[in-house]
């Protein structure tokens, strides 16, 4: 085969070209200190790469997440630790005042003190992280306690079941019950009851309202004994259907379940959400996880009903309730034996009504059973605004009259009396009265703001009882405090083995993401200074191949 010079040139350039793209390789790679630069230099690398690079990043988003959950529950501690504090010095303060020697005036300033750490205690409740409320569930936007101490949210957790509907705006949307109009609920997954409403258009207009709309669902679920104690109310646009306390008389904890009638879609209108496939939806406690890896959640948050003690909107738990009364036991003069309430107000700015929450039951020791006791309707409304004949004296008045047709209760010299807002029942000892909350659908002890006990009754006391109670109690609050804490230190111990966990997954994913695409430097530079070589030999024979010619001695 003859060899012309233009093949002699172009096999020169083509192996010069090959040696300089080989050069060009390794000096990519010593720039940039990776094998390969697109996908199509090395597959298999590519593919291992995007895996690895993929665990990494996740890796570093679960570091994330478990650092904010344990800022969430260092914050939490924190709190709890306060809550310690104002528990231990409101017991000190009550061993103290039990002291026989102490005057009306050093009681006075005890109880100043027990005002100033129940304010402590309702600041705590309302503690943040973040800007996020830590013992309101997930209603994070939201504070747990107003001002009196009273639940501004309705949080589910062990101690209270709630089922909340979605935003609710009638004006837009009605419900219709004229052909959805049932549902079921119970409390133990197994004995349903149907709720049936009569027909009616919930429009958002006078009689149709979200609250009539629940005043009528809570009508029909009190029909059954064993839901009696279930409250519906109208939270802000929201049904609400919550259960104070949720152990029964067995000590077993309850629920509430509800679920849909088949080619009836009630919950549905109302915007209950409910299991696609069984139509049902649980109360649940509202546990704030945070994903700390795969498959793996991390609890962070305390409900506020689990601290704080049981009770939905407008209700207070046990610890406020205990305050409230250790306050009062200090205030109390030394003969007789008290029930107060909290303030109430009754005047044109905020009047107190009593629709549907007129009535209460009522007995003193010795008597056979509870009396029922109906607030008088001073105008056809249960309004009491503070005008002529509708004043909070007028409203006591009314429910003396009621209470001097009790031969039991007159014998006891049972008195009701206005104390600055402050409705107060008295009985001449030894006699106790007790008070108990009418049904769901008409309970006035709550609108007079009387709290009770999770048997739904409250006794007088004397003023000594009522120290000496608080001490009592004050300890439980503390046991129960320290025992949430130690659930969260353990939390948090957690929290620290998975960072742990995580920063070694960090260091060893990165390994293998650099083994896989990082290059050798010193052997890339090797590899490099050798096809360097091998080019410039290239070039330098390249000039013995194309000698000089006629034209190159012409320039």
């Amino acid at each position: 085969m003859r060899i012309t010079n233009n093949m002699l040139i172009n096999n020169m350039m083509k192996f010069v070209n090959s040696n300089l793209n080989r050069m060009e390789k390794y000096q990519t790679q010593l720039a940039t200190g990776k094998k390969i630069s697109v996908p199509s230099d090395d597959p298999i690398v590519a593919a291992k790469a995007l895996k690895l690079r993929t665990d990494v990043s996740e890796v570093d988003q679960f570091k994330r997440n478990t650092n904010d959950a344990y800022s969430w529950m260092d914050v939490t501690e924190n709190n709890l630790g306060k809550v310690v504090d104002v528990l231990q010095r409101g017991r000190e303060l009550a061993v103290q005042a039990s002291n026989g020697t102490m005057t009306p005036s050093d009681r006075d300033k005890i109880m100043q003190e027990i005002k100033q750490l129940k304010g402590e205690l309702i600041h705590v409740a309302n503690s943040t992280y973040a800007g996020r409320f830590v013992f309101s569930g997930f209603a994070t936007d939201s504070k747990l306690l107003n001002d009196d101490g009273t639940y501004n949210s309705s949080v589910s957790s062990n101690e209270t079941a709630v089922i909340k509907s979605g935003l609710i705006n009638l004006s837009q949307t009605a419900v219709n019950t004229a052909a959805n109009n049932s549902f079921k609920i119970c409390l133990d997954g197994t004995t349903y009851r149907t709720i049936t409403l009569a027909p009616k258009n919930y429009d958002g207009t006078a009689g149709n309202t979200l609250d009539d709309l629940a005043r009528d669902i809570q009508n029909q679920v009190i029909g059954f004994p064993e839901l009696k104690d279930i409250k519906v109310i109208n939270n802000n646009g929201r049904l609400e259907f919550g259960l104070r306390n949720t152990l029964d008389s067995n000590g077993n904890r309850l629920k509430i379940f509800m679920q849909t009638v088949s080619g009836n879609d009630l919950l549905q209108n109302i915007k209950i959400k409910t299991d696609a496939v069984t139509g049902t939806t649980v109360s649940k406690s509202e546990d704030l996880n945070y994903q700390v890896g795969i498959s793996d959640m991390l609890n962070v948050n305390v409900p506020g009903t689990m601290l704080f003690g049981s009770g939905i909107k407008n209700e207070a738990g046990d610890f406020i309730v205990s305050f409230n009364r250790f306050i009062d036991a200090l205030s109390l003069p030394d003969t007789g034996s008290y029930i107060k309430s909290q303030p109430v107000t009754a005047n044109a700015g905020n009047p107190l009504n009593l629709t549907n929450n007129n009535q209460f039951d009522i007995k003193v020791n010795g008597m056979g059973g509870f009396v029922t006791v109906t607030i008088p309707d001073p105008d056809g409304t249960y309004t009491y605004d503070g005008s002529a004949g509708k004043t909070l004296n007028d409203m006591v008045n009314g429910i003396q009259a009621a209470i001097n047709g009790v031969p039991a209760l007159v014998a006891a010299n049972v008195q009701v009396v206005n104390q600055n807002g402050s409705i107060t029942f008295r009985a001449d000892e030894p006699n106790k009265i007790t008070l108990m909350e009418g049904p769901s659908n008409n309970d006035a002890l709550r609108a007079l703001k009387i709290y009770t006990d999770a048997d739904k009754t409250v006794s007088s006391f004397t003023s000594n009882e009522g120290i000496s109670n608080s001490i009592t109690k004050l300890e439980l609050m503390k046991d129960r405090v320290m025992s949430i804490r130690s659930d969260i230190g353990a939390r948090m111990n957690r929290a620290e083995l998975t960072l742990n966990r995580l920063d070694s997954d960090e260091v060893n994913f990165t390994k293998l993401m650099s083994d896989n695409e990082d290059v050798d430097m010193a052997e890339t530079i090797m590899n490099l200074k050798n096809e360097e070589n091998v080019y410039r030999s290239s070039l330098a024979g390249g000039a013995k191949i194309i000698m000089p010619t006629l034209l190159d001695f012409l320039r």
